[in-house]
């Protein structure tokens, strides 16, 4: 019960996180599940989560919504997903767990350091890229969206087409995965205590980022976010 009520609160934390910059939920509670979940199941846990978030920015920005820029890459992003997610079930779970840390420690740098919030356009091979490597990393990590937020920021015309497009893809994507995770073993009713509680926090963290949004340094609180993001990586890295 102990550990249902702290993952409640990072989960509550990252709705916060996820209201205030848009995105991050997957990344902040990914850096508590693997320590309670073998990683394959840990994503399972964390995607289940996040989709009642997604679903939520979906619909509060379904106008602005633009399918023909959520389809294409929609379909590339759940063939290598799920094949990811399948993957997942077949190698050593204490590998995964230091590359995962790896991949923290990476995503940390870039935020910290090369991230300078552009929005040119991406080549085709560069789209194929980002929507492959992401597919990848959520099948994998259960974190696929911060090349994704990359490529829809040079493929969209506005803030609220941006968020309706990105989230509308996750959240398909979201419950795809869900699915296959059942169909394959990794999601089990021992997770759904964990998922409902999440599932509550993070939409009441995001309800409180409405309310406190614009009292917040977002530009700093993400900076402490991906330094921890690296300390975590390190963590599992040397774990």
């Amino acid at each position: 019960m102990a550990m249902v009520a702290f993952v409640g609160l990072m989960t509550l934390c990252a709705g916060i996180l996820q209201g205030v910059s848009g995105f991050g939920s997957g990344i902040l509670i990914m850096m508590v599940l693997p320590a309670i979940f073998p990683l394959n199941q840990a994503a399972g846990v964390s995607g289940a989560i996040c989709t009642v978030l997604c679903i939520l920015m979906s619909w509060r920005y379904r106008k602005h919504v633009r399918l023909g820029k959520v389809l294409p890459p929609a379909a590339l992003y759940m063939l290598v997903s799920g094949s990811s997610i399948y993957f997942s079930t077949m190698v050593n779970q204490e590998l995964m767990k230091k590359v995962f840390g790896v991949f923290l420690v990476l995503l940390s740098v870039y935020y910290l350091f090369f991230n300078k919030g552009g929005n040119s356009q991406l080549h085709m091979p560069m789209k194929v890229l980002f929507v492959t490597v992401s597919g990848a990393c959520d099948g994998l990590f259960g974190i696929g969206g911060p090349l994704m937020v990359i490529y829809y920021l040079s493929q969209t015309d506005s803030k609220e087409e941006y968020l309706g497009t990105i989230q509308t893809l996750s959240c398909i994507n979201l419950i795809c995965n869900s699915a296959f995770r059942v169909y394959n073993g990794i999601l089990r009713m021992e997770h759904v205590p964990y998922i409902a509680m999440g599932s509550l926090c993070i939409l009441g963290g995001f309800l409180v980022a409405g309310r406190i949004v614009d009292r917040l340094d977002g530009e700093k609180l993400k900076k402490i976010i991906y330094v921890v993001i690296g300390i975590s990586g390190l963590l599992n890295i040397i774990s």
